[in-house]
Protein backbone atom coordinates (compact mmCIF):
# COMPACT_ATOMS: atom_id res chain seq x y z
CA UNK A 1 0.00 0.00 0.00
CA UNK A 2 1.25 3.48 -0.72
CA UNK A 3 1.94 5.72 2.08
CA UNK A 4 -0.60 8.33 3.64
CA UNK A 5 -1.24 11.47 2.53
CA UNK A 6 0.24 14.11 5.29
CA UNK A 7 -1.09 17.07 3.62
CA UNK A 8 -2.83 19.66 5.84
CA UNK A 9 -5.16 22.34 5.66
CA UNK A 10 -4.22 25.45 4.94
CA UNK A 11 -4.56 28.25 7.97
CA UNK A 12 -6.11 30.38 5.46
CA UNK A 13 -9.47 28.25 5.99
CA UNK A 14 -9.23 28.41 9.85
CA UNK A 15 -8.93 25.25 12.72
CA UNK A 16 -10.77 21.78 11.63
CA UNK A 17 -14.60 22.68 12.28
CA UNK A 18 -14.65 19.34 14.73
CA UNK A 19 -16.86 18.65 18.02
CA UNK A 20 -15.87 14.92 18.86
CA UNK A 21 -12.27 13.24 20.50
CA UNK A 22 -10.31 12.12 17.45
CA UNK A 23 -11.92 14.03 14.81
CA UNK A 24 -8.66 16.68 13.99
CA UNK A 25 -6.96 13.82 13.50
CA UNK A 26 -9.89 12.15 11.29
CA UNK A 27 -10.02 15.90 9.41
CA UNK A 28 -6.14 15.59 8.56
CA UNK A 29 -6.05 12.42 7.38
CA UNK A 30 -9.13 12.56 5.00
CA UNK A 31 -7.98 16.15 3.77
CA UNK A 32 -4.38 14.45 2.76
CA UNK A 33 -6.31 11.57 1.05
CA UNK A 34 -8.52 14.24 -0.90
CA UNK A 35 -5.87 15.95 -1.85
CA UNK A 36 -3.93 13.12 -3.22
CA UNK A 37 -6.83 11.83 -4.52
CA UNK A 38 -7.62 15.56 -6.35
CA UNK A 39 -4.70 17.14 -6.84
CA UNK A 40 -5.37 20.54 -6.71
CA UNK A 41 -4.28 23.25 -9.00
CA UNK A 42 -5.58 26.45 -7.10
CA UNK A 43 -7.31 27.95 -4.03
CA UNK A 44 -10.65 27.48 -5.90
CA UNK A 45 -9.96 23.67 -5.52
CA UNK A 46 -8.73 23.89 -2.07
CA UNK A 47 -11.85 25.39 -1.23
CA UNK A 48 -14.21 22.70 -2.52
CA UNK A 49 -12.01 19.98 -0.90
CA UNK A 50 -12.37 21.77 2.29
CA UNK A 51 -16.26 21.50 2.08
CA UNK A 52 -15.96 18.22 1.29
CA UNK A 53 -14.05 17.56 3.68
CA UNK A 54 -16.39 18.90 6.04
CA UNK A 55 -19.36 17.55 4.95
CA UNK A 56 -18.11 14.09 4.81
CA UNK A 57 -16.79 14.51 8.43
CA UNK A 58 -20.63 15.52 9.37
CA UNK A 59 -22.31 12.56 7.50
CA UNK A 60 -19.99 10.37 9.19
CA UNK A 61 -20.29 12.23 13.21
CA UNK A 62 -24.86 12.02 12.33
CA UNK A 63 -24.57 8.49 11.74
CA UNK A 64 -22.70 7.82 15.05
CA UNK A 65 -25.27 9.56 16.75
CA UNK A 66 -27.85 8.09 15.10
CA UNK A 67 -26.43 4.29 15.85
CA UNK A 68 -25.54 5.80 19.65
CA UNK A 69 -28.98 6.68 19.82
CA UNK A 70 -30.91 3.55 18.94
CA UNK A 71 -28.36 1.56 21.15
CA UNK A 72 -29.42 3.70 23.81
CA UNK A 73 -32.71 3.70 24.00
CA UNK A 74 -32.71 -0.40 23.45
CA UNK A 75 -30.44 -0.64 26.28
CA UNK A 76 -32.82 1.64 28.22
CA UNK A 77 -35.55 -0.67 27.36
CA UNK A 78 -33.71 -3.73 28.33
CA UNK A 79 -32.87 -2.31 31.99
CA UNK A 80 -36.17 -1.61 32.12
CA UNK A 81 -36.93 -5.50 31.55
CA UNK A 82 -34.37 -6.21 33.44
CA UNK A 83 -35.26 -3.95 36.28
CA UNK A 84 -38.67 -6.84 36.58
CA UNK A 85 -36.39 -9.66 37.22
CA UNK A 86 -37.57 -12.47 39.11
CA UNK A 87 -36.43 -12.55 42.82
CA UNK A 88 -34.34 -15.51 42.45
CA UNK A 89 -31.94 -14.21 40.05
CA UNK A 90 -30.81 -11.27 42.75
CA UNK A 91 -31.26 -13.22 46.26
CA UNK A 92 -27.42 -14.18 46.11
CA UNK A 93 -26.67 -10.36 45.84
CA UNK A 94 -29.18 -9.27 48.83
CA UNK A 95 -27.66 -11.66 51.09
CA UNK A 96 -24.53 -10.91 49.87
CA UNK A 97 -25.28 -7.04 50.67
CA UNK A 98 -27.11 -7.21 53.75
CA UNK A 99 -24.30 -9.54 55.06
CA UNK A 100 -21.90 -6.60 54.66
CA UNK A 101 -24.32 -4.20 56.12
CA UNK A 102 -25.36 -6.42 59.69
CA UNK A 103 -21.30 -7.47 59.74
CA UNK A 104 -20.06 -4.19 62.09
CA UNK A 105 -23.35 -5.05 64.67
CA UNK A 106 -23.13 -9.04 64.82
CA UNK A 107 -20.37 -10.94 66.69
CA UNK A 108 -18.40 -13.87 64.68
CA UNK A 109 -19.98 -15.78 61.97
CA UNK A 110 -23.97 -14.52 62.68
CA UNK A 111 -24.50 -11.93 59.75
CA UNK A 112 -24.29 -14.82 57.42
CA UNK A 113 -26.49 -16.87 58.77
CA UNK A 114 -28.95 -14.04 59.99
CA UNK A 115 -28.05 -12.32 56.18
CA UNK A 116 -29.02 -15.95 54.39
CA UNK A 117 -31.97 -16.29 56.54
CA UNK A 118 -33.04 -12.83 55.21
CA UNK A 119 -32.73 -13.61 51.59
CA UNK A 120 -34.94 -16.60 52.28
CA UNK A 121 -37.68 -15.04 53.71
CA UNK A 122 -37.52 -16.15 57.12
CA UNK A 123 -40.02 -13.46 58.95
CA UNK A 124 -38.23 -13.95 62.58
CA UNK A 125 -35.28 -12.70 60.56
CA UNK A 126 -36.34 -10.07 58.68
CA UNK A 127 -37.45 -8.49 62.31
CA UNK A 128 -34.19 -9.14 63.68
CA UNK A 129 -32.27 -7.45 60.71
CA UNK A 130 -34.53 -4.73 60.19
CA UNK A 131 -34.09 -3.89 64.06
CA UNK A 132 -30.21 -3.71 64.09
CA UNK A 133 -30.50 -2.05 60.52
CA UNK A 134 -32.48 0.84 61.78
CA UNK A 135 -29.58 2.43 64.10
CA UNK A 136 -27.80 3.24 60.98
CA UNK A 137 -31.08 4.38 59.49
CA UNK A 138 -31.27 1.10 56.62
CA UNK A 139 -33.86 -1.47 56.64
CA UNK A 140 -34.01 -5.16 54.52
CA UNK A 141 -36.44 -3.58 51.56
CA UNK A 142 -33.92 -0.51 51.26
CA UNK A 143 -30.96 -2.90 50.65
CA UNK A 144 -32.92 -5.28 48.53
CA UNK A 145 -34.16 -3.03 46.04
CA UNK A 146 -30.20 -1.89 45.53
CA UNK A 147 -29.44 -5.87 45.15
CA UNK A 148 -32.04 -5.83 42.53
CA UNK A 149 -30.96 -2.28 40.79
CA UNK A 150 -27.17 -3.33 40.84
CA UNK A 151 -27.93 -6.70 39.25
CA UNK A 152 -29.94 -5.16 36.62
CA UNK A 153 -27.25 -2.87 36.27
CA UNK A 154 -24.83 -5.28 36.23
CA UNK A 155 -26.60 -7.62 33.16
CA UNK A 156 -27.22 -4.35 30.95
CA UNK A 157 -23.73 -3.38 30.70
CA UNK A 158 -22.63 -7.62 30.01
CA UNK A 159 -24.76 -7.51 27.51
CA UNK A 160 -23.54 -3.87 25.85
CA UNK A 161 -19.74 -5.47 26.06
CA UNK A 162 -21.07 -8.04 24.21
CA UNK A 163 -19.77 -10.36 27.04
CA UNK A 164 -21.22 -14.35 26.12
CA UNK A 165 -21.93 -14.73 29.67
CA UNK A 166 -24.35 -12.26 29.61
CA UNK A 167 -25.48 -12.11 25.59
CA UNK A 168 -26.66 -15.89 26.87
CA UNK A 169 -28.05 -14.95 30.02
CA UNK A 170 -30.12 -12.17 29.12
CA UNK A 171 -31.52 -13.73 25.53
CA UNK A 172 -32.82 -17.12 27.73
CA UNK A 173 -34.79 -14.54 29.99
CA UNK A 174 -36.08 -12.35 27.29
CA UNK A 175 -36.99 -15.86 25.34
CA UNK A 176 -38.56 -16.99 28.89
CA UNK A 177 -40.93 -13.95 28.87
CA UNK A 178 -41.70 -14.17 25.26
CA UNK A 179 -39.42 -11.45 24.47
CA UNK A 180 -35.89 -11.13 21.89
CA UNK A 181 -33.66 -7.92 22.25
CA UNK A 182 -34.99 -6.82 18.50
CA UNK A 183 -38.70 -6.77 19.92
CA UNK A 184 -37.76 -5.03 22.52
CA UNK A 185 -35.76 -2.27 20.64
CA UNK A 186 -38.53 -1.57 18.37
CA UNK A 187 -41.00 -1.42 21.47
CA UNK A 188 -38.48 1.49 22.47
CA UNK A 189 -37.62 3.49 19.20
CA UNK A 190 -41.74 3.40 18.13
CA UNK A 191 -41.94 7.11 19.78
CA UNK A 192 -38.53 8.20 18.42
CA UNK A 193 -38.89 7.47 14.66
CA UNK A 194 -39.36 11.01 13.61
CA UNK A 195 -35.79 11.75 15.50
CA UNK A 196 -33.98 9.00 13.98
CA UNK A 197 -36.09 10.27 10.69
CA UNK A 198 -34.86 13.74 11.42
CA UNK A 199 -31.37 12.44 11.73
CA UNK A 200 -31.32 10.98 8.33
CA UNK A 201 -32.56 14.17 6.36
CA UNK A 202 -29.64 16.06 7.87
CA UNK A 203 -27.71 12.78 6.53
CA UNK A 204 -29.02 13.28 3.03
CA UNK A 205 -28.85 16.84 2.74
CA UNK A 206 -25.09 16.70 3.81
CA UNK A 207 -24.64 13.91 1.38
CA UNK A 208 -26.28 15.59 -1.68
CA UNK A 209 -24.13 18.95 -0.88
CA UNK A 210 -20.96 16.45 -0.76
CA UNK A 211 -22.13 14.67 -3.88
CA UNK A 212 -22.73 18.20 -5.96
CA UNK A 213 -18.73 19.53 -4.33
CA UNK A 214 -17.40 16.62 -6.10
CA UNK A 215 -19.18 16.63 -9.33
CA UNK A 216 -18.11 20.48 -9.39
CA UNK A 217 -14.73 19.34 -9.04
CA UNK A 218 -14.97 16.84 -11.68
CA UNK A 219 -16.64 19.42 -13.70
CA UNK A 220 -13.31 21.89 -12.99
CA UNK A 221 -10.95 19.19 -13.80
CA UNK A 222 -12.75 18.45 -17.46
CA UNK A 223 -12.83 22.23 -18.35
CA UNK A 224 -9.81 22.42 -17.49
CA UNK A 225 -8.38 19.54 -19.29
CA UNK A 226 -9.95 21.06 -22.23
CA UNK A 227 -8.09 24.23 -21.75
CA UNK A 228 -4.77 22.03 -21.39
CA UNK A 229 -6.05 19.77 -24.66
CA UNK A 230 -6.35 23.44 -26.65
CA UNK A 231 -3.24 25.27 -25.77
CA UNK A 232 -1.20 22.07 -26.61
CA UNK A 233 -3.20 21.68 -30.02
CA UNK A 234 -2.87 25.56 -30.43
CA UNK A 235 1.34 24.50 -29.90
CA UNK A 236 1.30 22.19 -32.06
CA UNK A 237 -0.57 24.29 -35.04
CA UNK A 238 1.85 26.73 -34.29
CA UNK A 239 4.76 24.29 -34.55
CA UNK A 240 3.55 22.84 -38.14
CA UNK A 241 2.85 26.34 -39.59
CA UNK A 242 6.69 27.22 -38.32
CA UNK A 243 7.83 23.99 -40.16
CA UNK A 244 6.03 23.83 -43.00
CA UNK A 245 7.13 28.21 -43.70
CA UNK A 246 9.68 28.42 -46.72
CA UNK A 247 12.91 29.06 -45.98
CA UNK A 248 13.91 32.68 -46.43
CA UNK A 249 16.50 32.83 -49.77
CA UNK A 250 18.79 35.20 -49.30
CA UNK A 251 18.77 37.76 -51.74
CA UNK A 252 21.83 37.91 -54.81
CA UNK A 253 24.05 40.55 -54.67
CA UNK A 254 23.41 42.99 -58.07
CA UNK A 255 26.14 42.62 -60.82
CA UNK A 256 28.66 45.31 -60.43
Amino acid sequence: MGKRSTLKVSSLFGPPPVIEAGEAAAYDELYGRVCAAVRPVDVIYEMLIVDTVYLQLEIFRLRRWKSTWIQERGLEALHHFLSGLDYQHYRPRYAGYLEKALQGSLPNQQAPSLADSCAWNAPHAVDKANSILERVGDTTYDILRRAKADTADELTQGYRRREPVYVKFVDRLLAAAGKSIESLWVEALHKDLDFIERIDRLITNAENRRNAILREIDRRRDVLGQKRKSLHELEDNEIQVIEAAPAIQPKEKDPA
